[in-house]
């Protein structure tokens, strides 16, 4: 099986993490890429669960380590962990078989990172992340001894990661 690629994009909350992965995973689909995606749900509080009335939901409150229900061509799994193992989720996400994983958030993992900065202070924060390929900023925003783009240059970005998807694996 050939080495699935990881892209990383990761910075602070409302940098425009979410809308850049949905590009991104916009454009692989359209290079018949199948991609998979992986989201650290870093905002506080529960995720959003099915209703508690379903019978994957009921087994899941009353214990279960994992819960998978299957139905018209898609997987539903639930599963209790105590930590956040990227490394798990990426397995998981292998089941896909997928060409591409994108991850939003687990900075300090060690994979290729696309960081959008939204003021100088965050990049005094995410600077000291491994494996930036490229730095994406708001609009205004000046990091001096870096090569960065402004959010809106789309045409750099996709460029950035078409370059990124199609070549060699990193």
């Amino acid at each position: 099986m050939e080495t699935i690629k990881i892209l990383q994009i990761v910075g602070f909350k409302s940098s425009g993490k979410t809308t850049l992965l949905t590009r991104f995973m916009e454009t692989a689909l359209k290079s018949n890429k199948q991609v998979s995606t992986i989201k650290h749900h870093g905002h506080g509080g529960d995720l959003e669960m099915p209703e508690h009335g379903t019978d994957s939901m009921r087994f899941f409150e009353k214990g279960a380590a994992s819960s998978l229900a299957y139905g018209n061509g898609v997987v539903q799994l639930h599963l209790q962990t105590k930590q956040a193992e990227l490394q798990k989720f990426i397995r998981l996400s292998q089941l896909a078989e997928p060409d591409l994983i994108l991850i939003e958030g687990f900075k300090k993992a060690d994979f290729p990172k696309v960081v959008l900065v939204r003021n100088v202070d965050d990049w005094q924060e995410l600077q000291k992340l491994s494996k930036i390929e490229l730095v994406i900023v708001h609009k205004g925003v000046m990091l001096e001894k870096i090569k960065s783009v402004e959010l809106d240059n789309e045409k750099e970005i996709d460029n950035f990661f078409i370059q990124w998807m199609e070549g060699e694996n990193r």
